[in-house]
């Protein structure tokens, strides 16, 4: 029961809040001296109620043309924060104090609390529970309460013995800060809120539609009603007094199954397919709006409809503002700083790839290394280190830099640069590091105050600076603590802190949802009316489930339904007469969940139940025309001759598409893998090649029939291949690769073994060739030539590192389809056909040019993932017919490729689309999606 002197006022919700509240703040003024309100202390609910309160107050005195002294105006939050801000700690010294606890308690003692131990007693394990720790003590402290206060204030419950435990590591929690004279903010807060004092000039409070204060905050309200008046001011008809408390709180027992009347409901409720449709929704509104300001209004409930919708007003020239601010952890700097801390903790080439990526940085190098340098070149050149070599450090990239067959000078000098940086960052203190590392990278950038992005990168320098600052002064105390430590406390302290901006003339204001009972435009747009949004609800909370909550007095799921049943009510009646209110919900989240509308939009009599339900959960509403899906622009590829030579692998190519043998073979075009991390087909078959052309160069290892030293041989090879490439650190995934190659390698070895003791002698291995076919040359090697001793067949195999052993036929010879040109078309068996490689025939054709004759057989030397399938694979049935069709195809292949032919192109299917280096080239089909005879005329 409130003090007697507490008094409730009503305001009709028949009209806007904001110039109903600002007429009773300025009841009984005249206008002929300024309004002086100073000696009022306001509560509302948010910071831009306040705002909006103050902005109103000023246009009635300007009315008169009068000044206005405001009253001071706070939020519950800031009433029952503490004013000993001396003796108060810090959020980060809170925390430091937290984990020194976590890490020092016997953990014996409190097993109520830790039933197990941790895998890893360390900062990181006690950071985290730390952060659960303050949110558990912020959370009870807006009802009054300590940890420790818990186990009586609830009574007997089976969570007992946990909370007693839990208070004793918050009176170890309050002990450790004592030792620095310094008190927790929340036992501060609760202290204060027992023995409330008067604000200095101030003879009167008023609880201004605030709907939903903190408990705490009550007290506060009711300790001071002892000395001075308090007046309650509820945004609702006199009529409705019964339906709120003596605080003016909505009364659970009236408002959770209160039936709403929304006027022409199925005109105003919006069902939308997720963020993106309800953000085009609103931009479209406000855009026919021309100046939206003063008209329409928007708000958004829901988080994941706010970047969005900053992005469709912008397309529509409309500037936005989100008076909340953004947290510093969305900005590019937060990312600046996160490629830094993580060079510092380890120099991995993707901690480098990470900060080369980042703009200042790239400004900075740009500024170091003169004008010659380029971004584009720069990361172009990290690309082709990862791709080529897999560096796992810095360091080994630094020196596959410097040992290529034609080093990158700038990427040279930009690496030495990070190398320089990481140094800086490791040398002297954590402040003084970080510092200096910052003064290298915008010592010569000079920023405008004027300029957005420059005046957000200021103020975000000046917030990480002040954590820093923090972080340092606290080291002295805190010695247990290592530099990657301090990085993440100060990431954490400056990441949560909010980076604001001025509000641009004209622009869209993008409001939440408390905020929204003050706001006075006819038009308000509310985006986001999702259930767990709108009722806003905690769910699975570890030490306050709501049974808990309740029975301690806390906010509870229960009391904001009610709080967000009445603020609907409150915003429909006030624009019930003139004005209008659209509520917008999605069908599914950004990812692709679905979500059910707020049940709030359920509140409707039982006859209109199941007409309600048809129409909430029904097929989203189009957001315009459902137009067929075209392309916004089509590919027109660059003119260029047809090639005069072309490697033998390459025809495969032509076969499988003309285009994309165009794209690869005649524009040298090739997928770039950013995030490459082990080696690819190809990759693995080099280094494998590698191994078995050095054995088959090597007189006595050819010769050998000793499986033990052709596997001691090739794996030595082996690995001495993979240093100079890849050096000596290598990544796991490549760990993995490198003795799955020796596995191959070693059963191989024995393969080799046994055909060398039946007689086949290695006569020649990379043997080059060049065969002219009309106008083109085909070019290639062959892996390897045998001769066998004993019978004089001579044989050419290639080596195939596939996942599984093929047969030659099954490579070359396949179904064909109706682009297949007829000369690659062959009868075998009675079934047609078509060539899809060439390879082997070629060879054939290449040696018997040489004077090999023509009756040398082929075959594939398989080495498989299952070394058991380790083997050769021949093509004993390779006729002279199936050579004459292959020969036949050839010829076509290379008369194509000379005529320029490369048109129309294959549409991909199965594996091959899986594998397609140019998918991302095309959209609905490779033909629809290029223009060649722009690109060939």
């Amino acid at each position: 029961m409130p003090p007697a002197n507490v008094r409730r006022h009503f305001l009709s919700w028949e009209h806007p809040l904001l110039p109903q509240a600002v007429e009773f703040l300025a009841m009984g003024w005249k206008g002929d001296r300024p309004l002086d309100l100073s000696h009022l202390l306001v509560v509302v609910s948010t910071s831009q109620a306040g705002r909006r309160l103050r902005e109103g107050l000023a246009a009635h005195a300007a009315k008169y043309q009068q000044a206005v002294f405001a009253p001071r105006v706070l939020t519950p939050e800031v009433l029952i924060t503490a004013q000993d801000a001396a003796k108060i700690a810090s959020r980060l010294e809170t925390t430091l104090a937290w984990i020194d606890v976590l890490l020092d308690v016997e953990l014996e003692a409190f097993r109520e609390v830790f039933p197990v131990d941790p895998p890893a007693r360390n900062f990181a394990w006690a950071l985290r529970l730390t952060q659960q720790f303050v949110k558990l003590q912020v959370t009870l402290a807006e009802g009054g309460l300590r940890m420790v206060d818990v186990a009586e204030k609830a009574g007997k419950f089976v969570e007992s013995a946990r909370w007693r435990q839990l208070g004793a590591l918050e009176q170890l929690h309050a002990e450790k800060l004592a030792e620095s004279g310094l008190v927790n903010s929340a036992t501060a807060n609760i202290a204060a809120a027992r023995s409330p004092a008067v604000p200095e000039g101030v003879d009167k409070i008023i609880l201004l539609a605030t709907p939903d204060p903190l408990p705490l905050a009550l007290q506060v309200v009711a300790g001071v009603a002892e000395t001075i008046p308090v007046e309650i001011v509820v945004f609702a008809p006199e009529s409705e007094a019964e339906n709120f408390n003596d605080w003016g709180l909505p009364r659970v027992e009236t408002w959770e199954h209160r039936v709403f009347d929304l006027p022409r409901f199925a005109e105003h409720v919006h069902l939308c397919a997720d963020p993106v449709a309800q953000a085009e929704r609103i931009a479209k509104v406000a855009r026919a709006y021309g100046q939206p300001e003063g008209l329409l209004a928007v708000g958004s409930v829901d988080a994941e409809v706010l970047p969005p919708l900053e992005t469709a007003l912008r397309a529509k020239n409309l500037p936005s503002y989100n008076p909340e601010g953004r947290a510093q952890k969305q900005a590019g700097f937060y990312q600046l700083l996160l490629a830094l801390a993580s060079l510092e903790k380890e120099a991995t080439f993707e901690s480098v790839e990470t900060l080369a990526r980042c703009p200042d940085f790239c400004a900075s190098l740009r500024t170091r290394l003169g004008a010659e340098f380029s971004t584009a070149h720069w990361l172009d050149g990290l690309d082709d280190l990862r791709e080529r070599h897999l560096p796992a450090t810095l360091a080994a990239a630094r020196e596959h830099a410097k040992l290529s067959k034609r080093p990158n000078l700038k990427l040279i000098a930009a690496l030495e640069v990070v190398d320089e940086v990481r140094a800086l960052l490791r040398r002297g203190d954590f402040a003084t590091s970080v510092s200096n590392v910052l003064s290298l990278i915008f010592s010569t950038r000079t920023l405008e105050p004027g300029r957005e992005t420059d005046g957000d990168l200021e103020e975000a320098i000046s917030a990480w600076m002040d954590a820093v600052r923090a972080c340092a002064e606290a080291s002295g105390r805190f010695a247990r603590l290592k530099r990657g430590d301090w990085w993440e406390l100060a990431l954490k302290t400056f990441g949560d802190t909010q980076l604001t901006s001025e509000k641009t003339a004209g622009a869209v204001e993008l409001q939440g949802w408390l905020e929204l009972l003050w706001e006075d435009a006819p038009h308000l747009m509310v985006a986001g009316f999702n259930d767990g949004r709108v009722p806003e609800a905690v769910a699975g909370d570890a030490f306050l489930p709501e049974s808990l909550r309740e029975r301690l007095g806390l906010k509870t799921n229960a009391a904001r339904l009610v709080r967000d049943a009445y603020i609907l009510q409150a915003m429909t009646s006030s624009r019930r007469e003139s004005g209008r209110l659209d509520v917008l919900f999605g069908k599914t989240s950004v990812s692709g969940d679905p979500i059910r509308p707020s049940r709030l939009l359920l509140r409707c009599a039982d006859a209109e139940l199941p007409e309600r339900v048809n129409f909430l959960f029904r097929e989203p509403e189009l957001a315009g025309q459902n137009v067929p899906w075209a392309r916004a622009w089509k590919l027109a590829p660059r003119q260029a001759d047809s090639p005069k030579r072309v490697s033998v692998t390459a025809l495969r190519g032509w076969l499988k598409c003309p285009l994309r043998f165009y794209f690869r073979t005649v524009l040298e075009m090739e997928a770039v893998d950013p995030v490459k991390s082990e080696l690819d087909a190809r990759d693995f078959g080099t280094l494998c090649h590698s191994a078995l052309e050095a054995m088959g160069k090597d007189e006595a290892m050819r010769d050998s029939q000793d499986e033990a030293a052709l596997r001691e041989f090739l794996t030595t090879h082996f690995d001495q291949e993979v240093r100079r490439r890849f050096g000596v650190e290598l990544t796991l995934p490549l760990l993995v690769q490198v003795e799955s190659a020796r596995q191959r390698l070693s059963k191989a070895a024995a393969v080799q073994a046994q055909e060398r003791a039946a007689g086949w002698v290695i006569e020649e291995v990379e043997r080059k060739f060049e065969l002219p076919v009309g106008e083109v040359i085909v070019a290639g090697k062959i892996d390897r030539i045998e001769r066998n001793q004993l019978t004089g067949a001579v044989r050419v195999l290639d080596y195939k590192t596939s996942d599984s052993a093929v047969a030659p036929i099954k490579v070359h010879l396949d179904k064909p389809d109706e682009k297949t040109p007829e000369w690659a078309l062959f009868q075998l068996n009675r079934k047609e056909v078509a060539w899809t490689d060439l390879q082997l025939p070629v060879y054939l054709e290449a040696l018997a040019a040489a004077g090999f004759g023509r009756e040398v057989t082929c075959g594939y030397f398989n080495l498989p993932k299952a070394a058991g399938e380790t083997g050769l694979e021949l093509w004993e049935a390779y006729s002279p017919e199936l050579r004459d069709a292959a020969w036949r195809c050839v010829q076509g292949v290379c008369a194509a490729i000379g005529a320029g032919e490369f048109w129309p192109p294959r549409e991909l299917k199965g594996w091959d689309a899986e594998l397609d280096d140019f998918a991302s080239l095309f959209h609905h089909g490779a033909a629809a999606s290029i223009v060649w005879k722009e690109a060939k005329s």
